[in-house]
């Protein structure tokens, strides 16, 4: 798994950990269980210094072929942005009206010009009833240009490849990530069957995933075995709720959402919980998970509430629909910033006809460009990390050296650092 992003831990009730990605595996606060799961607080973010940096990479050669550093990768406060998938799942009951309408109205100008500004590689995967709005007890979704190809709402959705796909179903209040679980490889067909292989084809490996939840209401359905329940707006039920989708996610699907120990999703909320005093400020994943509804909404959504904790996202009431432009603005800066990594990179190519030896390999840090060097040595997984250390995942090609969270936090908060790879390797025999 490519991991990407520093997450946060759930906090409160001492029950479940999620701590997320190998960039920040560390929480501050950590809280165990037998469970597993949502957990407490790290510290979720990339340094906006890096934003301009580069990443500069260099082979040297061994002229002996009896060792030596022959391969060197020189990072400058760099930064890599990846690839970001961003799945909307959005309520199409009878009492989101004017949500779903503000919906449509920002998620072209709030949302997707600032992507595409951004330079990030994204794509919109919209998973609710297409068509127009309000039709009956429906409130549907049209996504217009430039972001889609639809011009006419009463057609199929058109897609724009690799930027913009609807998987046409109808959700309900309760039921958004029990479609959501149904119809990823298709058993819940859409309704112009056109992605029979489900929604998860559209996927890409590589990609962070990034939920994005719009509901005015509660976690209540079946998938499986299993029933999603918070309870009607209990905190503690809530929260068993969010363990509940976060273990069933992993185990359907690892390979795009990632393991326990590296997971690779974001979950963003817009809920039924009361506005704060400023009305446009969200909730950050270091504030409690909140009771009580905003003026329009039927429950608070305290399990999606505990999912955007777990997973370092933000919260905003769900009736604020006139400040949907500075939600979408804020969940565009969000996935932005997640995007980009400066704790990761690829191992060089070795010089033709050598090999590298990867259990060699130090990470050199300067503090400041100039400072004293540091060596930062290697562990075997992201479950080792330790202060100045680093692991390298060999599943993926080309393979990537992931910076710990106690490392990554270091070269988060400098904005000059300077780091140079050192890998031994030698001439290949025939």
């Amino acid at each position: 798994m490519n991991s990407k992003i520093t997450y946060a831990a759930l906090a409160s009730l001492g029950a479940l950990v999620f701590g997320i990605f190998a960039c920040s595996e560390d929480a501050d606060e950590t809280t165990t269980s037998q469970n597993g799961g949502p957990g407490s607080g790290a510290t979720s973010t990339t340094s906006q210094a890096t934003a301009d940096a580069s990443v500069g990479v260099g082979v040297g050669g061994s002229s002996t072929g009896q060792g030596g550093s022959c391969a060197d990768v020189v990072v400058e406060a760099s930064t890599v942005k990846n690839p970001a998938d961003i799945i909307f799942m959005v309520d199409n009951s009878g009492s989101m009206t004017d949500e779903n309408a503000a919906i449509e109205q920002n998620i072209n100008v709030n949302f997707a010009a600032i992507m595409g500004a951004s330079g990030v590689d994204y794509q919109v995967i919209m998973i609710t009833d297409h068509g127009s709005s309000p039709n009956g007890w429906e409130n549907e979704i049209c996504v217009g240009p430039p972001l889609s190809a639809t011009t006419d709402c009463s057609g199929p959705p058109q897609f724009v490849q690799n930027k913009f796909y609807h998987y046409d179903i109808n959700v309900q209040s309760w039921d958004s990530v029990c479609h959501m679980f149904d119809s990823m490889f298709g058993n819940e067909a859409d309704q112009w069957n056109l992605a029979p292989n489900g929604w998860n084809a559209w996927l890409r490996t590589q990609a962070v995933k990034v939920f994005v939840e719009i509901t005015d209401d509660q976690m209540g359905c079946q998938f499986g075995s299993t029933y999603f329940d918070d309870g009607g707006g209990s905190v503690t039920v809530g929260q068993q709720g969010a363990l509940d989708f976060d273990t069933t996610l992993l185990q359907l699907n690892p390979g795009q959402f990632g393991t326990v120990a590296d997971r690779n999703y974001l979950f963003y909320s817009i809920v039924g919980l009361p506005s704060k005093t400023n009305p446009l400020d969200p909730y950050t994943e270091f504030e409690p998970v909140v009771t009580g509804n905003c003026n329009s909404a039927w429950s608070p959504g305290t399990a999606y509430q505990w999912l955007s904790k777990g997973t370092g996202a933000l919260r905003f009431p769900v009736c604020n629909y006139q400040s949907y432009d500075a939600v979408f603005q804020d969940i565009a800066a969000g996935v932005i910033d997640v995007t980009s990594v400066p704790c990761e990179f690829d191992v060089p190519e070795p010089p033709p006809g050598q090999m590298l030896d990867l259990d060699t390999v130090d990470v050199l840090y300067t503090p400041g460009g100039m400072g004293t060097t540091q060596t930062w040595t290697k562990v075997d997984s992201a479950s080792q990390c330790g202060p100045g250390k680093f692991w390298i995942d060999e599943t993926v090609m080309p393979q990537r050296i992931h910076l710990c969270a106690d490392a990554c936090d270091v070269v988060e908060a400098d904005a000059e650092a300077k780091l140079e790879v050192k890998i031994e390797c030698g001439f290949i025999s025939e």
